[in-house]
């Protein structure tokens, strides 16, 4: 089987050896042994095989027959053509089957397109490059995997390189080869003379001959994409189950892939290694254990088929390869079998199994048994399943296993109420059991798990609650504990403390978690308690209305708000086999932040060790990222910090880095990404590119913010723009290195203002012991690693000539190469060899020059293996695990994260001792290289003057052969390790940067300082953006002589067809009645260059050309001497001119009148341009609006910029009446009709595609259904709107799904559109763009009542948990099931649709009144902050009438006052309108008195029910309105914010 042997091992303690050339007797002989031996042990299958004697194939692939419509083994035979089956009477495939086993890919599939692990039928588990499995079902050749375009009659040329030409019999035969070829896309071939060509992606086919005929490879469908790879090397376990249609694909353990599938009844052979069908490769790994059942194995099955420690029964086939046992998992596998103790007294406990899905019984009947039967040495489990999801179970029962039973409530009941159910009935029956645990039905315990918890809460007899440790099926940690840390929260609006997993994702031996540790929380999979204690907390009251999440994390509070101890135990481990963390719904949150909220802030003040705020400035990815991502894991918590991460993933630079990194890491970025309360931060540390240091600081280029540099070089001297922007800009910089802080001093830095603060690494995830090494490809008996970018700065050269020179004609040696070619970063492996066969043909060395690495090696070369893909840090780090030696002989390192990796992995190095690294290297554990100072050779006029160093070719030619017959490379490894725990762990350098914090906040924060300018010309953006930033700003000017209003509003505007100018329009409908007599508004259009005068607008209006700068003075000089009182600017991508919109900051700046800016769209993909943009904007407006509190967030966390002019307006809504369904579609003739709208200008990011390619099932299940898409392609898009169009039309016709699709693609009024709306019975807004942050679609669907599907999208995720079905991006299966949901379930439609009108109840124009007021003001002091502050405050302050009373959210001004008494506060809560409204802090109604007569009496009336609101027009009109009032009057001198 491809370049290695398939062995088939019999799994009944007795095999026989054969090969083809076997006798045929003694094949009969081996027969009728086998059969005999079959009969007798095989109720012993589940026991270890025997592994002594093999059944083999020597050549060829195999397969196995299949016996009687089963899977059936009876014997083995080799027969003619070393084909292995079993002696048959015919039959098939049954209808529930179940097949699984592990595989392992030799090699990526960076040179063949697909291969097969085994088939059973058209049923393949395939694998895609480099290294995807998924299933797939073939009919016939070609499948969608391996279409091509045809061209007959017209000749292709290869425009860059003919990858092969040759004569082909056939042109499926030309088809097969472009398969299999790497790179090629087109094949040409002339039918005379049979000659063939086949190109790469560089081509034209062009020429017109009948003679020949072209084909083109299509685009790879998603599955191509690297995200769902296996690691090579290594066995990974697949399986497929299938029952009545449906097959479902696990890999190790997770649900990978669901499907219907149709098999033949006449299927008789499970192919193995390769496929039926005749072109494609053989299979190019190993194949072991390959088991099958009669049966549909059950998700937890499927886990426990993984492990021998966990049998399960039933398989009826066994086929082992051999070398399966030698072959390494990721992770080293002895999570399987735990140590756990030996003796423990007592260790009988009740366990409760609260059933909530609808788990099949035969998987409760397996939990049970496993219960028991893996409870430890001494230990006995009295299971009570306890089925609350109310599924019919027949007259199932547990009968059949002893100390079991289970417990039907007469409802369903959700988790908490099953579990006080249980618990109620299980401490009755189970009286004198010390223990009671919780179980939860998804888990799979491992061997030991009771005895081990039992340990543990014998030995600390302080604890109440132990904790289970909890692992993914692929032996990483679900659960370990949690603690409470900063996160913003959505629905609340607010930043508060949540529960967080601390080391999800990890390994399962990942060092902190291998020893018992106190925990202030977790999650309720798995605990066990004294039944003492469960009996007081039922009396006391169990956790209600909080899930299974959060429910855990108060009852552990709660036990140490009494003194007693919650604990996490190793030793008593589970195995949870739903893949997906589960997260509480938000009610559950509120709920629990109202309880805890307060007592968790003070217990979190207390553990800080400063209150300044920190934000530290990070790249999102690449090995900067890295660093500064390490130190966060232990300053979280100890500090009020937060990461500033302009892009984030997956925009995010290099974002390989962070692939496959564990849960808890990624998470952790992401929480302390979004905190945006600690702005203006008080500390800045700038770990970026230096050039970028003045896009963080606020207010921006005049902070005075503590600023330091975390800054690394490997080149002296270094910029001199740079040295003086450390003597000039910063207050101090922190360096990895002496060699560092000395080259500043040399250059004229203060030594006061260096510090030197080294890298770091995570010693226990870089940790030998927890690692498999892989078997690398031709993996020799010495081998090195070697990783870098293919460029001068690393000197790849030189490791490859002195490599090459240092074993010359040496056959047992290997170096492993991963790089990417400058500046593109291609990792095309091609197109590397090709780079380094060029530099050794230059090479003056005859050796050297005769030796090619690409496309065949030269024959007794030194083997070189580039991996010529992306790697992940998991996938280098597990590389670095492999190899005996790493190479990074560069020109320049400052210290690089690479030497850190290695070193921690216990690797010795080959280095050159130059800059930062001389200090570090030590000849204990490294090859150290002499070097030659020279000068920076090379076009980048960054390193002009700047010198580095040059290795010794000599002394690495030397070092190639000092390690290869060294015979102390391990003792080097473990110094190396030894070094770094002990001086540059995480956690030792962590506390060197909080010590040095902690001096800064004492010493230097308590001292006057003053503001500095920071320059941005050095940063490297366009010259047009420089000069809008730096432009100064106006003063300001009002001119204001009667209560009138003269607006100016700058906006695209109509007949212009986009988003902005329909909110823009609908905006002013209904702002201008509510402006004070007398008032006017004016529009100022934004216009495209060519369109001074758009058809349908008034010719008087004064328009701004998008890219006339002239237009943009002109109408800044009308606006300022024009009378006018105040501006609105809609801000959107792509409708101001300049760099990104740069212009938008030169004309704000030009105003002379106070300007509230509307940001539309925040997204988490700018670039360093938008970045400034978006803070010089927001910096020169009197206010900025944005519509959620998610917005507001958005500003701070991802752009720096914080809320004190930031106000929050809802995204208007019109009024809609209710009009009854039926009507409004009698009106559009869809009477009978089931109505599916989406609606808007048509463009790719719509996803009305996807929808289309849902539709075709959906129809054939709900015939009445027709799907409406209003709108026409979007006119400033162009030609890809118009062809995303005509493609959407076609879609239509392919799907043969005309009569259930209607394109309405003219214009149409409002009064039409809102027919539409509300003859819609579902609204399906597929969007593909994930940061849409304000939807007008979705906002007017909700305000109609609409049941909704969406895409996650920003929006969406705020305003439709619970009011609404969020389904997959770029998924129609997943859009499919959303919209099936809603059709079968009417009663869901209806919830949905009621709680969307429950979210818009009374937020029409006409009964605003009706509702809770906001007041905007804020608190008069000697120094009154500026209205501007004022109004940012005033979100958080809700009026309620009905008590006079004043609530707040979230005083960030207000001192604390004295709260009401405890049954009026009792009382008061029942009052209070639901959602984020809900007061924090009460104020007496006197206090109300008092403060109000300081606030101003200036309203807004809406009502808040989550974290973005619906709102009708009118009452944004009429918060605009109040707010433009007292903006001009703070101008002209009023003290106050005064009503309007």
């Amino acid at each position: 089987m491809g370049r290695s042997s398939l062995r088939i091992v019999h799994p009944h303690k007795f095999f026989y050896f054969c090969s083809y050339k076997c006798s045929w007797v003694l094949l009969a002989l081996a027969f009728l042994i086998t059969c005999s031996t079959w009969l007798t042990t095989h109720k012993y299958h589940h026991q270890l095989e025997d592994r002594s004697q093999f059944l083999t194939c020597l050549s060829g692939d195999c397969f196995i027959t299949l016996f009687s419509g089963l899977f059936d083994q009876r014997n083995f035979q080799c027969g003619a053509g070393s084909v292995c089956h079993t002696f048959n009477n015919g039959g098939g495939v049954p209808k529930s089957w179940s097949v699984a086993g592990w595989v392992r890919l030799d090699t990526a599939l960076d040179e063949v397109f697909d291969v097969t692990a085994f088939s059973i039928g058209p049923v393949s588990l395939k694998f895609a490059a480099p290294a995807v499995p998924y299933v797939g079902v073939e009919s016939a050749w070609p499948d969608v995997r391996r279409q091509f375009e045809h061209k007959p009659g017209l000749r292709g040329h290869c425009a860059d390189l003919t990858i092969r030409s040759y004569q082909t019999q056939s042109f499926d035969d030309a088809l097969r080869e472009c398969a299999q070829l790497p790179g090629c896309t087109v094949v040409t071939r002339n039918s005379h003379d049979l000659s063939t060509f086949f190109c790469l992606a560089a081509y034209s086919i062009d020429t017109p001959d009948g003679a020949w005929a072209s084909a083109v490879l299509r685009e790879a469908p998603p599955f191509h994409q690297y995200s769902g790879a296996v690691t090579v090397n290594s066995w990974n376990y697949f399986a497929m189950t299938h029952e009545s249609g449906i097959l479902r694909f696990y890999v190790n353990g997770f649900l990978r892939q669901t499907m219907e599938v149709s098999i033949p009844e006449d299927v008789t052979q499970l192919d193995l290694g390769r496929s039926p069908r005749w072109f494609e490769s053989r299979f190019p790994g190993q194949i072991g254990n390959i088991r099958a059942w009669r049966r549909q194995l059950q998700p937890n099955e499927v886990v426990m088929s993984m492990s021998t420690e966990l049998p399960t029964r039933d398989h009826v086939l066994n086929v082992t390869a051999s070398p399966l046992w030698t072959g390494p998992p990721p992770i080293r596998p002895t999570w399987a079998s735990l140590a756990v103790p030996s003796h423990v007294s007592e260790c009988d406990a009740a366990v409760i199994v609260p059933v909530l899905e609808r788990t099949p019984f035969p998987q409760l009947q397996t939990l049970a048994t496993h219960l028991q039967h893996f409870a430890g040495h001494s230990c006995h489990a009295k299971v009570f399943m306890v089925a609350c999801s109310r599924q019919d179970l027949g007259n199932s029962s547990l009968d059949n296993l002893q100390d079991a039973v289970l417990l039907r409530p007469n409802v369903s009941l959700r988790w908490d109420a099953c579990v006080q159910y249980g618990l109620k009935l299980a401490l009755a029956k189970a009286y004198t059991t010390p223990y009671t645990a919780v179980v939860a039905e998804s888990l799979v315990p491992l061997y030991g798990w009771l005895s081990g918890l039992a340990h543990d809460l014998q030995l600390h007899t302080d604890t109440s609650a132990v904790f289970a440790k909890i692992l993914f099926a692929n032996g990483t940690i679900k659960s370990a504990g949690s603690r409470f840390e900063q996160a913003y929260d959505d629905y609340l609006g607010r930043q508060v403390l949540r529960p967080v997993e601390m080391y999800a994702g990890y390994p399962w031996n990942y060092q902190p978690t291998m020893k018992t540790m106190m925990i202030r929380g977790a999650g309720c999979s798995a605990w066990l308690m004294h039944s003492s204690d469960f009996r007081k907390i039922l009396e006391d009251g169990f956790p209600s209305g909080l899930g299974s999440n959060l429910a855990c994390s108060d009852m552990a509070l709660k036990l140490q708000r009494g003194g007693r101890a919650v604990l996490l135990s190793p030793q008593g481990a589970f195995v949870d086999t739903a893949a997906r963390i589960q997260h509480e719904d938000t009610a559950a949150l509120q709920a629990f932040d109202e309880v805890w909220g307060a007592d968790l802030a003070s217990q979190h003040a207390l553990g800080l060790a400063f209150n300044a705020t920190v934000s530290w400035a990070m790249q999102c990815g690449g090995y900067e990222g890295i660093k500064a991502y390490n130190l966060m894991q232990h300053l979280e918590g100890q500090l009020q910090l937060r990461a500033q991460i302009q892009r984030g993933w997956p925009f995010c630079e290099h974002p390989d880095v962070l692939q496959g990194m564990p849960l808890a890491f990624t998470q952790r970025l992401y929480r302390l990404r979004r905190l945006s309360a600690y702005l203006p931060s008080d500390i800045i540390v700038h770990q970026k590119d230096y050039r970028q240091l003045a896009a963080w600081p606020w207010p921006p280029s005049n902070s005075s913010t503590y600023l330091i540099g975390r800054y690394g070089w490997d080149v002296d001297p270094i910029h001199r723009q740079w040295i003086d922007q450390v003597k000039n800009e910063l207050d101090e910089v922190w360096v990895p290195s002496n060699w560092h802080a000395a080259s500043l001093r040399q250059q004229g830095v203060r030594t006061g203002k260096i510090f030197v603060i080294p890298e770091s690494v995570d010693s226990h995830f870089y940790d030998p012991d927890i690692w498999e090494p892989l078997t690398l490809p031709r993996q020799a008996r010495l081998s090195f690693l070697s990783s870098f970018r293919l460029d001068d700065h690393a000197g790849w050269q030189a490791v490859l000539s002195a490599y090459l020179t240092a074993f010359r004609n040496c056959t047992d040696v290997s170096l492993y190469i991963n790089t990417a070619m400058s500046p593109e970063l291609s990792y095309k492996r091609a197109s590397i060899y090709e780079t380094m066969n060029t530099f050794l043909r230059s090479s003056n060395d005859t050796y050297l020059r005769s030796i090619s690495m690409y496309p065949e090696p030269t024959r007794g070369a030194p083997h070189v293996y580039v991996f010529g893909r992306q790697l992940t840090q998991i996938e280098l780090l597990r590389i670095i695990s492999s190899v005996d030696v790493v190479v990074v002989p560069s020109r320049g390192d400052g210290w690089n994260s690479l030497y850190l990796e290695a070193m921690s992995l216990g690797k010795p190095l080959i280095a050159t001792t130059s800059a930062g690294l001389a200090e570090h290297i030590q000849p204990g554990f490294a090859f150290q290289l002499n070097y030659t100072s020279t000068e920076v050779h090379g076009s980048d006029t960054w390193f002009r003057g700047a010198r580095w160093a040059e290795p010794c070719a000599e002394g690495l030619i030397a070092a190639f052969r000092a390690a290869y017959s060294s015979k102390s490379l391990h003792a080097m490894g473990r110094e190396a390790r030894v070094r770094m725990v002990k001086e540059y762990d995480n956690e030792v350098v962590s506390n060197m940067v909080l010590k040095r914090l902690k001096e800064i906040s004492e010493y230097q924060l308590s001292r006057p300082r003053t503001a500095r300018s920071l320059d941005l010309a050095k940063d490297p953006v366009p010259t047009d953006v420089h000069i809008c930033a730096m432009l100064p700003k106006a003063s300001i000017r009002v001119h204001r002589t009667t209560p009138a209003l003269k607006i100016a509003v700058v906006s695209t505007a109509p007949p212009r067809r986009c988003g902005i100018a329909t909110f823009n329009t609908a905006l002013l409908r209904y702002l201008r009645p509510l402006l004070p007599q007398g008032s006017s508004v004016e529009v100022f259009p934004l216009v495209g260059d060519m369109e001074a005068a758009p058809f349908g607008m008034d010719p008087t209006m004064h328009v701004i050309r998008q890219e006339n700068y002239g237009d943009y003075i002109a109408t800044a000089r009308l606006i300022n001497d024009g009378g006018f009182h105040a501006a609105i600017l809609q801000h959107e991508f792509g409708i101001w001119g300049g760099t990104t919109g740069c212009l938008v900051v030169c004309f704000l700046k030009m105003l002379e009148v106070p300007a509230v800016t509307v940001i539309h769209t925040l997204s988490d993909n700018l670039g360093n341009s938008d970045q400034y943009i978006l803070q010089q904007l927001s910096a020169a407006s009197t206010a900025v609006v944005v519509m959620s509190e998610s917005s507001r967030n958005k500003l701070g966390a991802f752009h720096g910029i914080p809320g004190n002019n930031v106000v929050v307006l809802p995204h208007g809504a019109p009024v809609i009446s209710a009009v009854d369904p039926l009507a409004a579609k009698a009106m559009l003739n869809l009477t009978g009709r089931t109505v599916l709208l989406t609606h808007g200008l048509i463009n790719p990011m719509k996803g009305v595609d996807l929808v289309l390619d849902a539709l075709p099932t959906i129809v054939k299940e709900f015939p009445a259904v027709v799907y409406l898409v209003v709108g026409e392609p979007h006119p400033d898009c162009g030609w890809p709107c118009a062809n995303y169009y005509e493609q959407l039309v076609k879609a239509v016709s392919d799907h043969r799904i005309m009569d259930h699709v209607r394109f309405v693609t003219e214009f149409i009024n409002d009064q039409l559109l809102l027919q539409y709306v509300q003859a819609a019975d579902i609204y399906v807004l597929p969007y593909k763009d994930r940061i849409t942050t304000n939807s007008g679609t979705l906002t007017m669907a909700l305000a109609a009542g609409k049941a909704i599907v969406s895409t996650p999208f920003d929006h969406a995720v705020s305003v439709l948990p619970g009011r609404g079905v969020l389904v997959d991006f770029e998924s129609p299966t997943s859009l499919q099931e959303g919209i099936l949901q809603l059709l079968r379930d009417d009663g869901l439609r209806v919830k949905y649709q009621q709680a969307a009108r429950e979210l818009s109840s009374g937020k029409d124009w006409r009964s605003f009144k009706r509702l809770p007021f906001f007041v905007y003001a804020y608190v008069s002091s000697e120094n009154p902050p500026p209205l501007s502050l004022c109004s940012a405050r005033c979100r958080y302050l809700v009026f309620h009438r009905r008590h006079d009373l004043l609530y707040m959210r979230h005083p960030p001004l207000l001192p604390p006052s004295p709260p009401l008494p405890a049954a009026e506060q009792q009382q008061e809560q029942k009052q209070l309108p639901r959602g984020p409204s809900a007061s924090q802090l009460q104020l007496r109604p006197s206090v109300t008195g008092s403060l109000a007569s300081r606030l101003g009496a200036v309203t807004m009336e809406i009502q808040q029910y989550g974290s973005t609101q619906v709102m009708p027009m009118d009452a944004v009109r009429n918060c605009f309105s109040k707010l433009l009032v007292p903006l001009a009057r703070q101008h002209s001198g009023a003290e106050d914010c005064e009503p309007n």
